[in-house]
């Protein structure tokens, strides 16, 4: 007989691995990050290039564990989904533990449940993109902390710093493990006496900075600054550099804030948000346990840090529907994990409203906490999996045709000039990545006349805008790839 603990971790893993599966057959096309971000560093280190891998824009970790797997599957694209999907399933184990070790076996089961469930960590779990082992890595700094400050184990520290090293070479978000851990250690955990807080203190900066210093030192001789990830210096982050415009501070404060509260929207599911509310509110009737500190303090962190991204990395010269971001709602999701305890806690309390109804009609004979927790999750179900369940850029499958036929017919290498990048990428082609809506007559010209040796890939909707001028001087159609449901592309070849 499996104790609780176990059942409930082979229910939440059977759970994940049967919605991975699923997910991993219906993505049909890859991400744009995977495509142009990750695969092409994978490629650098698969070839044994870590120099310049390493120099590339993103943090290295994720694309060598696709260049690892690589090694036994040689196709990166599903390397990337294989490393994702791992650790998407994974990520059930650190999600469960922190919640049983803060709060207990109950609220751990239901807020893993609607980890494994919610649809963006899951559906981004199926794709090349490196939010489940970034979260995995994440989730088990802090899930690894907590327990190492319930022991009081200070040299258990070192562990620490490991996992959050790991969590840093995914995505640089991942240092603040290290802020959080070190606030709590100033300014709530007790210790015997003082110099057991420093000595806690020195092993985990000295063991983190040790871990990482040949990184931050490459970046530094690499960049001519520091730099808090592989593309961000820290200096702009923290704001101490003149963005070179005049916009008004408080306009961008608020402009910030409110694109960052509107990317928390639209990654939190209606429902989560409002488990969320329900658990918060219930916890505010008596005093908050030590734990729910401790992530609270995350929650800070984190939703300052992405604050600061926004505001300082934000193109504010140019015009308003222009501006670069350089943000997106992936950063949003480990708020998400640090808040989805109380999600749990709503969703206990729903059930317990809803076993007490149950008991006063007393509609069952047998065990009515079962049958109510039956019940709360097949309501659970039904709402979420429909969009959790979604196929993955099936309207996209045109793109991917075009390109294998493109390396098929013409060899690798070719110079494709088009509005869909990921066709260039199946093709294993040179992009020249062109833009109908901003780009002027006369450039896009240019390019026909300089390249002979060119394959023009348009939408059946953007081929007529080109069509009348230059397609009918320069192309002559050789394809074109549609079916119902998904996007029309026509392909031309250069005259020459």
């Amino acid at each position: 007989m499996l104790d609780k603990d176990k059942l409930n971790l082979c229910i939440l893993i059977f759970i994940s691995l049967l919605l991975s599966i699923y997910l991993l057959s219906h993505t049909y096309v890859i991400s744009m990050d995977g495509a142009f971000q990750y695969i092409p560093i994978a490629k650098d280190f698969a070839k044994g290039l870590y120099q310049k891998g390493l120099s590339n824009t993103q943090q290295p970790l994720y694309s060598f564990l696709i260049a690892f797997v690589y090694r036994w599957i040689p196709d990166l694209e599903i390397s990337g989904r294989l490393v994702s999907s791992v650790f998407g399933i994974l990520l059930v184990f650190p999600v469960y533990f922190l919640g049983k070790w803060i709060f207990d076996k109950n609220i751990a089961f239901l807020s893993t449940l609607l980890v494994c469930i919610h649809p963006y960590i899951r559906r981004f779990s199926a794709d090349v993109l490196k939010e489940s082992t970034y979260l995995f890595f994440l989730i088990s700094s802090i899930c690894i902390s907590w327990k190492i400050l319930q022991n009081k184990n200070k040299f258990s520290y070192i562990l620490v710093s490991i996992f959050t090293a790991i969590s840093y070479l995914v995505r640089a978000d991942g240092m603040e493990v290290i802020i959080g851990l070190l606030i709590f250690i100033l300014f709530i955990k007790r210790f015997d006496s003082l110099k057991e807080r420093g000595i806690s203190i020195l092993l985990l900066l000295s063991t983190f900075f040790l871990l990482l210093s040949p990184y931050f030192l490459f970046l530094r001789e690499l960049r001519g600054e520091w730099f808090w990830n592989n593309a961000k210096p820290l200096s702009i982050l923290l704001g101490l550099k003149e963005g070179g415009n005049d916009t008004f501070l408080t306009y961008k404060i608020i402009t910030s804030l409110k694109k960052l509260n509107f990317e928390i929207l639209s990654i939190f599911h209606p429902l989560y948000l409002f488990l969320v509310v329900l658990g918060l509110m219930k916890r505010l009737l008596s005093p908050f346990k030590e734990g729910e500190k401790y992530l609270l303090i995350f929650i800070v962190i984190h939703y300052l840090l992405l604050f600061l991204l926004i505001l300082n990395f934000t193109d504010w010269s140019i015009n308003h529907g222009e501006r670069v971001w350089m943000f997106s709602g992936r950063h949003v999701l480990p708020l998400l994990i640090f808040s989805i305890y109380w999600a749990g806690e709503g969703l206990r309390s729903i059930s317990q409203w809803v076993q007490k109804r149950f008991e006063q009609k007393s509609l069952f004979s047998w065990s009515q906490g079962k049958v109510v927790g039956i019940l709360v999750v097949i309501f659970l179900l039904a709402i979420v999996l429909p969009k959790t369940l979604k196929t993955q850029r099936y309207d996209r499958l045109t793109e991917k045709w075009a390109g294998f036929w493109i390396k098929n017919r013409f060899g690798e290498g070719v110079q494709i000039m088009t509005t869909l990048p990921r066709v260039a990428y199946y093709a294993n082609g040179n992009l020249k990545l062109i833009n109908l809506k901003k780009e002027e007559f006369d450039s896009i010209q240019s390019d026909f006349l300089n390249n002979q040796n060119l394959i023009l890939v348009l939408r059946n909707t953007e081929a007529p805008s080109l069509r009348h001028k230059l397609i009918q001087k320069y192309f002559i159609e050789i394809n074109r790839f549609e079916n119902d449901g998904m996007e029309k592309i026509i392909l031309f070849q250069r005259i020459k």
